[in-house]
């Protein structure tokens, strides 16, 4: 037996003289060592390959000066540790030696097999294919396109998307015909969403954006392009859009300022309306001295004139003068003259007057003055004056002696 090991052994050692390569089974050997199967084809039972050493952990994990590529097979891990050149002898297999420790040789555990730690980052080339985990009708997937990177979670009833961190979590989910909703639990103290740039956040509702917050903190719904801290944009004209429910025109009157709008609809104060009163300046009087009526100037009506001091932003003055004379004497000449009652302001001659023929001595005549008179703020001097304005036969400049029967004079505006 020895005898014809050594000449194998010998044929070998001869063959890689003369060639420089080894062929097995063939007479032209295409590389260092060339091994033809016995049997390449056929039904033949006769075992075809190569056997290299067998060893087990304990034996791989003792050899000293291994080169490097050199290559066993492990058959049991029961022996040795799983350390120093045996750190990664983790199960049966081929394993080769890198220089280092003992590497296996297309390991058969997988993800779907086994778990383990990557040693480096892995990238997948999906040339436009997606990647999907698919359990029954619910699939997460990774589609990437040239242009478009993409994440989906899909269940039949629910699709959910959920980050977390310790306790905090971030729950994003949409239910089939119901509520899609971004929500925040646990101990977050916060959800914020945001912009980190000069761009706006909007919310939108069927395609348009309805809610729009600029980067300098302006707001605005139904404009995209507020130009106050809060702009509201009915779409209406005359109608602001805000509505407060439960503060309506039947609501109770409590203390505060009013609101109004200015020119270009910003909400602003106004002074609330002070609660209305009347001042009133009046003379009531039925002893006012005689006095004398001419046709030459007029003539101040005993016991009219008073004084009114009107408020700052002025008032409108309601004037109402009633005053009954009698003709006491018969002036020089013939006829029956024209006596007038005017209205005079801070010595001014008002549009505000009535007239009346005297009728014969002893007889009486009755004025009314009625009106509105609008006076800026400060004191204004109100009188009634008389003149004869028509002698019909009367001497120029003869007197005609009045004696006031009745007089009710008063001056009045709204506070």
């Amino acid at each position: 037996m020895n005898s014809i090991q050594f000449s194998i052994i010998l044929s070998i050692f001869s063959s890689s003289i003369l060639f420089s390569q080894i062929g097995i089974n063939n007479n032209t050997p295409l590389t260092t060592l060339d091994i033809t199967a016995k049997n390449a084809t056929g039904t033949s039972t006769h075992a075809d390959g190569i056997l290299i050493p067998r060893v087990d952990r304990q034996r791989a994990q003792s050899m000293n000066s291994v080169p490097v590529a050199t290559m066993i097979y492990l058959d049991n891990i029961a022996t040795g540790t799983q350390a120093g050149t045996a750190a990664n002898i983790d199960t049966t297999g081929y394993y080769y030696y890198n220089g280092t420790s003992w590497i296996k040789l297309n390991p058969m555990n997988n993800i779907y097999t086994s778990d383990g730690p990557l040693s480096g980052m892995r990238s997948v080339t999906t040339n436009g294919n997606t990647i999907n985990f698919v359990n029954g009708t619910s699939n997460v997937g990774i589609i990437t396109t040239s242009t478009e990177g993409k994440f989906s979670a899909t269940g039949s009833t629910r699709g959910t998307l959920i980050l977390s961190s310790g306790t905090s979590l971030v729950d994003t989910h949409v239910d089939e015909a119901s509520e899609a909703q971004i929500s925040s639990s646990g101990n977050s103290t916060k959800l914020s969403i945001g912009t980190n740039n000069a761009t706006p956040l909007a919310l939108k509702t069927n395609g348009t954006d309805q809610l729009t917050l600029l980067s300098n903190g302006t707001m605005g719904i139904g404009t995209t392009a507020p130009s106050a801290a809060f702009e509201l944009a009915s779409g209406t004209t005359n109608t602001s859009g805000l509505r407060l429910t439960n503060l309506t025109s039947s609501s109770p009157i409590s203390t505060g300022q009013a609101l109004g709008v200015d020119a270009t609809g910003n909400v602003v104060t106004v002074a609330n309306p002070s609660p209305t009163n009347v001042s009133t300046s009046s003379v009531n009087s039925t002893a006012a001295s005689d006095f004398n009526v001419n046709d030459l100037a007029e003539t101040i009506v005993s016991g009219t004139s008073q004084t009114i001091t009107v408020p700052t932003g002025g008032k409108a003055l309601f004037i109402n003068f009633m005053l009954g004379v009698d003709y006491v004497n018969t002036p020089a000449g013939s006829g029956t003259a024209y006596y007038e009652a005017r209205l005079y302001i801070d010595g001014v001659a008002t549009d505000c007057y009535m007239r009346t023929q005297e009728v014969g001595i002893s007889t009486n005549a009755s004025f009314t003055i009625s009106t509105i008179k609008f006076l800026d703020a400060g004191n204004h001097t109100i009188d009634v004056r008389m003149q004869r304005t028509f002698n019909n036969g009367t001497t120029s400049g003869a007197n005609m002696i009045c004696t006031p029967m009745s007089m009710s004079f008063n001056a009045s505006y709204l506070n």
